[in-house]
């Protein structure tokens, strides 16, 4: 009796440690994922693609928005051949607003939303107040 009790013994251990068990996949934050999408350096689609109030602005064809050290707790951002800071600063500083990964807090308190994938961003936000208030929207890819 012994004996089989042994065997059974071996075979239950053998049977135990061959059936292996796959961790559970991490699951990774959608912000993170969203901000990763964002990192990098983003152009103009085309000269049409910078909308105030529904009107086509040529002026801003050669903006580019770079984000940078994008995490879920936001990061920065640097606009170069941006004809207006008060519409696209100079640089800055954004985060997400209220965990919503379709809304970012810029540093200058001016709200945009954004549909983000590998190879398009496209942003709309409201400027109030001075010359350039209306509502903006701009369509970029990544460079």
């Amino acid at each position: 009796m012994n004996k089989k009790l042994t065997y059974f013994l071996i075979y239950l251990c053998l049977i135990l440690s061959c059936n292996s068990v796959d961790p559970e996949p991490e699951i990774q934050d959608p912000l993170d994922i969203q901000a990763d999408l964002l990192n990098g350096t983003w152009v103009l689609k085309d000269e049409s693609s910078a909308v105030k109030d529904g009107n086509i602005i040529t002026d801003f064809k050669d903006i580019t928005v770079t984000f940078s050290g994008a995490t879920k707790d936001g990061g920065n951002y640097a606009t170069t051949n941006s004809i207006d800071s008060n519409v696209w600063p100079n640089n800055g500083g954004w985060q997400f607003q209220n965990n919503d990964k379709s809304k970012l807090l810029r540093s200058d308190n001016v709200v945009l939303s954004i549909s983000v994938t590998q190879t398009t961003l496209r942003t709309s936000f409201t400027i109030v107040g001075g010359l350039k208030e209306g509502n903006w929207v701009f369509d970029f890819i990544k460079q």
